[in-house]
């Protein structure tokens, strides 16, 4: 007659460990659900480029604005597009302070500015007087050299400055 008990430990291939049986079963559930988040968030752009990586800032007297990436990839491109509001006739200027000049690389610059210095680590930008006046944008293109958190200002003009806050990941 067939023995009708369960098998005995001896019998099975693997011995089964209930501990780890219950780790197995929590890794399917909750590491599916992480890895959903993990994805929704790349889409999202907590990582790199999306919609929750763009920033806009406008400085006290609404004079610049900047539209940036908030979190970039070391050694991948990241742009960001300064407007400014300059009177008719006047020449501008925008300097880039803080990290900014520590921690990126300036890869493309338009329009080009007719001078440009150097002073405490921060670099100003001048540009031609502008005989129409009126809004004008600065587009840069950059590439950050070292991962981690990044405090730069921007400031035009003399004016209040806008700071920005970047995470650049490795």
């Amino acid at each position: 007659m067939a023995d009708s008990k369960p098998s005995s430990s001896s019998s099975a291939p693997v011995a089964e460990h209930p501990f780890w049986l219950r780790v197995e079963n929590a890794a399917r559930q909750y590491g599916f659900v992480l890895l959903i988040l993990v994805l929704l968030a790349g889409f999202c752009g907590l990582f790199s480029k999306g919609m929750f990586s763009n920033g806009s800032l406008t400085n006290a007297d609404r004079t610049l604005k900047v539209d940036y990436e908030r979190f970039g990839r070391n050694q991948s491109d990241m742009d960001l597009k300064v407007t400014l509001n300059v009177p008719p006739g006047d020449s501008y200027t925008v300097t880039l302070g803080g990290q900014f000049m520590d921690t990126f690389e300036i890869e493309a610059l338009y329009p080009q500015p007719w001078r440009f210095s150097s002073h405490n680590g921060d670099m100003t930008l001048e540009f031609h007087d502008q005989p129409e006046g009126g809004s004008h944008t600065l587009w840069l293109s950059v590439q950050p050299r070292h991962s981690g958190k990044v405090v730069s200002t921007l400031r035009a003009n003399q004016q209040p400055a806008v700071t920005l806050t970047q995470y650049i990941y490795p």
